[in-house]
């Protein structure tokens, strides 16, 4: 069985959920002795090491987040990818994205990770037309569906008419090489750069659905002496005047936009903040809060969507919608001393259950049931 797999949208200047999600799976894909494995790529940054496996497509504009970038790929999964897979001969497709052929020279199966567009199309213009038009195609043409969680699966099935047709859960992790209790070497360099003692932590880019203005809101009715807000995230284009806020609450000293860190700048952060806050009114998965919880952070988050699928037992659980809640729960958190214990050791034992190696052997589980002439 010759298993092909595209990842042709990954880019690794983006830190979004779909990219880590699609570079990780490959990397535990590129692990296994799996000699039948072809991979479609147009990044030579996907992997550190040469490997046979992997297609490199000279064409870079396939990996671009625009419109450009979209109709390429789209251009791209009809024509050429029909033929290099008959020419491979594969016999099923993998797509990490919700992205596929409209008329499949052989089984594929496509990655549906939420159904954004669909609930917050401001947010998405573009893509909307595209999960409102040709996902429902590629959905009624593919073999089978993966999607992150079970409230994904429910949102997939409430929107589009799958029929009968699998939709398979196969869940993210999170990068256990950085994110950990590792004891912080840098914690003179992280004062000097932050010059932070007390704070507490929200991650994510600043679009309408991540709730960061409610956040603000609500962090500027604490009461707690010195404690300060980080927001890390490029500020989204939807809400540009978020970054004034602050400034409107008389709190322009005590949040801070630090914008876009790397991984190993973000562990120190969850590491050394006092809560990891996470008000969103949906998410597909959430793989933050699994980081945060990683590196000992007692996590607060929204009791919508995916979170609680997630987080379990090992978060403190917020109404979005009232800033007021949002205030106690990080209040609660922050004081209860009792509390901030129970969620970090509760916290580190809910971690283990999310693995990516666990990940790609579900996947395979996946890809092996639908083609069982192997």
């Amino acid at each position: 069985m010759k298993i092909a797999i595209d990842v042709t949208g990954y880019s690794p200047s983006r830190k979004d959920g779909i990219n880590r999600y699609s570079f990780e799976i490959l990397q535990e894909f590129l692990k296994r002795p799996l000699e039948d494995l072809v991979v479609y790529t147009s990044t030579s940054e996907i992997t550190p090491t040469p490997d046979r496996r992997i297609q490199a497509i000279a064409n870079s504009m396939l990996s671009a987040n625009n419109f450009k970038g979209n109709l390429s790929r789209f251009i791209w999964h009809q024509l050429p990818l029909s033929v290099n897979l008959k020419r491979e001969n594969a016999s099923i497709l993998y797509s990490t994205v919700p992205e596929g052929m409209l008329f499949p020279v052989c089984p594929q199966i496509i990655t549906v990770y939420d159904v954004l567009p669909i609930l917050f199309p401001e947010v998405y213009p573009r893509l909307r037309y595209y999960f409102q038009r040709i996902l429902p195609i590629l959905i009624q043409r593919s073999t089978a569906i993966v999607t992150i969680s079970e409230s994904t699966k429910q949102d997939i099935q409430k929107y589009y008419n799958v029929g009968d047709k699998p939709i398979y859960i196969a869940n993210p992790s999170y990068r256990k090489d950085i994110f950990s209790l590792q004891l912080d070497t840098t914690v003179n360099q992280f004062k000097n750069t932050y010059n932070l003692d007390r704070f507490i932590l929200s991650v994510g880019e600043t679009r309408p659905y991540k709730n960061t203005r409610k956040l603000i809101q609500a962090f500027a009715r604490l009461n707690i002496d010195a404690l300060k807000l980080v927001v890390v995230g490029k500020i989204g284009k939807i809400d540009p005047t978020l970054i004034d806020l602050p400034k409107e609450l008389k709190i322009a000293d005590r949040v801070i936009f630090a914008g876009e860190v790397d991984d190993e700048e973000l562990a120190v952060l969850y590491r050394r903040a006092k809560a990891f806050v996470f008000p969103s009114l949906y998410e597909g998965f959430g793989i933050p809060p699994l980081e945060a919880m990683a590196c000992g952070c007692p996590v607060v988050v929204s009791k919508v969507a995916s979170l609680p699928e997630v987080c379990g037992d090992a978060a403190y659980y917020v109404n979005p919608h009232d800033i007021d809640d949002i205030c106690a729960g990080i209040d609660r958190v922050i004081n209860d001393l009792s509390l901030r214990q129970k969620l970090v050791d509760r916290g580190l034992e809910r971690v283990k259950k999310f693995d990516y190696a666990k990940t790609v052997d579900r996947l395979l589980e996946i890809i092996y049931s639908i083609q069982p002439d192997r």
